[in-house]
Parts: structure tokens; sequence; C-alpha cells
């Protein structure tokens, strides 16, 4: 039977495999305890290795990530890897365990799920909602992203900033003075609702866009696929905001890096 913390792990990996699958050099790996979902483009955030055992001793994940690490070499992207703390084994520190083989912690993340979000009430002064038509509105989503997250999004443009992606899949763009200023998406993952790329412009925040575009687009799959519950990974910042809208947290993550990849040699 699956539990929340399975489902936080399958969630993870089976929405990386949506959006990174519609990339040319789109790539999977599974070996034991270790499951790798990579679009190849050089974004770390598109190229995730996910730990998957539960119970995990220290060496079980030492011996996973470094069969991730393995494989990775071979595809020359910088690339993050997941490990859930409620899938080691009891009083296992999976910090120090990946620090200990040259992973470095990078952000912490946590899986929440809720069976429904209500549609926005309170609707942002001088917020307007659209589904990007277009290519130039779709590469707007990564803009967004590039510059709440501070990553470097701009490199996946020809395959998330097309409309041909997004089409079958929920987007919406929050606009304020005529430009894009908040962005959400919710793509279908094992009858779940899942939301990803939720951001707003730095000099936008707090004023409910990224709320108001995250309800639109989780309403618009709603329309179209019916009443499913929503889940998605939320960091440290986006927590609080997550639990005022109804979801619960079910799982916590840390997502590390390759040591190599941050120059730290």
């Amino acid at each position: 039977m699956t539990d929340n913390v399975d489902l936080s792990i399958q969630q993870f990996i089976e929405a990386w495999r949506i959006l990174s699958s519609a990339a040319s050099s789109y790539s999977t790996y599974s070996a034991e305890a270790v499951e790798c979902v990579f679009s190849g483009v050089p974004i770390p955030f598109f190229n995730a290795a996910v730990l998957t055992a539960r119970g995990l001793s220290p060496s079980a994940a030492q011996s996973a990530a470094e069969r991730a690490r393995a494989w990775a070499a071979g595809r020359g992207v910088p690339w993050m890897l997941a490990a859930t703390h409620e899938a080691m084994e009891p009083g296992a520190d999976c910090a120090a365990i990946l620090e200990s083989c040259d992973f470095v912690p990078v952000m912490a993340l946590t899986g929440m799920m809720a069976k429904r979000v209500a549609p926005v009430d309170n609707f942002p002064d001088g917020l307007v909602l659209r589904v990007p038509e277009d290519d130039p509105a779709c590469e707007a989503i990564l803009d967004v992203n590039s510059a709440a997250y501070g990553m470097p999004f701009a490199v996946g443009q020809p395959v998330w900033g097309r409309r041909a992606y997004w089409k079958d899949h929920f987007a919406v763009l929050g606009f304020a003075g005529g430009r894009p200023v908040s962005s959400a998406v919710v793509v279908m993952s094992g009858g779940h609702r899942y939301v990803a790329l939720v951001a707003t412009a730095p000099d936008q925040q707090r004023r409910g866009y990224a709320d108001a575009a995250m309800r639109r687009a989780l309403e618009l799959a709603r329309e179209a696929h019916g009443e499913h519950p929503t889940f998605l990974h939320a960091t440290a910042a986006g927590r609080p905001v997550y639990e005022r809208m109804g979801y619960q947290a079910v799982s916590s993550h840390t997502i590390f890096m390759d040591k190599s990849f941050l120059g730290e040699h």
C-alpha cells in the first residue's frame, strides 16, 4: 500500500518525467534505490535523481547516490539529487550522509497535498490572468521563474518556452501594468493535479499574484479532468502560503547538488 511518503516520492518522479520528456535529450535511469529523470537541458532543476527506497541506511543511501552520479557523468549537465527524510532509517542524517560523498545541500522542499483548493476569492487589484497562447507568452513563464529563483531558465526556452508543450497542460500567467509578473502551471500526474513553476517577479511579491495564478491553473485542470487531489513540493518560503490555501505537509526533502557543479573541488 502506498503511503503519503511514497506518494511524494512518486509524484516527484512522475512530474519530472512529464516536465522533462519533451526535451530531445530526455533520458531516464532506474537502479536499486534511485530513479533519474534528465531532460538533458543544462538547468539543474530539469535533471533530477531521486532516492526511492524506504528505510535507507547510510551506506545504502551513499551507494544509491553514487549510482546516480556514475550514470549522470555521461550526460554532462548539472543535476540535483532529492532525498526524503522520512525514507531514511530512524536516526539517519541524510545531509551528513550525502555530504560525506561530496553532495552539497542546496534547498529544502516539503511535499504537500490538498484534496481541493478554492478558486480565487479576493482577486488582486491590477492583476490580469491569461493562459499563454503563443511562444513569447510561454517564454515569459521561464523568465518570471528565472527572476524569482535566480536560476538560468532561459536556456530551456526551446523546450518549455513553446506553446506546443503547454497546450497539453495548464499554464497561467499573471500580468500587471502590461508585463508578466507571476506564473503557475499544473500537470496531471498519477491522478493528481501537480503544481510547479509558481513564481512572482521579485519587485511584485507579497501581492497575491502567484496565489491567483496557481488557483486559476488548478481550476482549469479541474474543469478538464475533475476534482483530483493536488500535490506540490514547496520551498521554505512557499510553504506557509500553501498552508493557508489548505495544503498539508506529508514529507520533507533535501535537494543536493554534486560538489563539482558548484565549483567546490
